[in-house]
């Protein structure tokens, strides 16, 4: 009995002794605010004869609106950006035909503010009708003519 309780006792000495240690961390996130839907109509520019566009010739204006709706109450503001193809020979303009490019504009009271290619524009509330313009501008001589059908995309974020 006793060789017993001497091998318990050297086996208990020979064990490993380990410390206790603790260590905190840090669990973080974040709750965001939910979407809201964006819709912006086809704009049609018109026909224009190219012999129209001497000098630095521009369309008259086609007014337009964008709509935020259905937002998440969470949603206060939302900025809008604007992403295309910019024109070779003006960049503050889209991509058009050679010699002339598409503007594109906010309407702020009786202000143009111009719109370029990756440009954003913010607003203080979130839900609502946002008036816009857009129209042909020449960006170089000489002019081609040719048919314009190019996509701009329209980007909300949130607050």
């Amino acid at each position: 009995m006793h060789s017993i309780a001497r091998l318990l006792l050297l086996s208990l000495a020979v064990a490993p002794a380990y410390a206790q240690d603790t260590q905190p961390f840090t669990v973080s996130g974040e709750i965001l605010p939910g979407a809201c839907r964006v819709a912006f109509p086809d704009v049609d520019l018109g026909s224009h004869q190219a012999n129209l566009f001497t000098g630095s010739y521009g369309t008259a204006y086609i007014d337009f609106s964008g709509t935020v709706s259905d937002c998440d109450p969470l949603v206060r503001r939302v900025t809008m950006a604007f992403d295309g193809s910019a024109d070779t020979d003006n960049g503050a303009l889209f991509q058009g035909v050679p010699g002339v490019g598409v503007e594109l504009v906010r309407v702020v009271g009786s202000l143009n503010v111009p719109l370029p290619p990756g440009s954003s524009t913010h607003y203080a509330s979130a839900e609502g009708t946002y008036p816009f313009r857009a129209r042909l501008l020449q960006s170089a001589t000489p002019v081609a003519a040719g048919r314009i059908q190019r996509p701009i995309t329209v980007s909300l974020t949130y607050n």
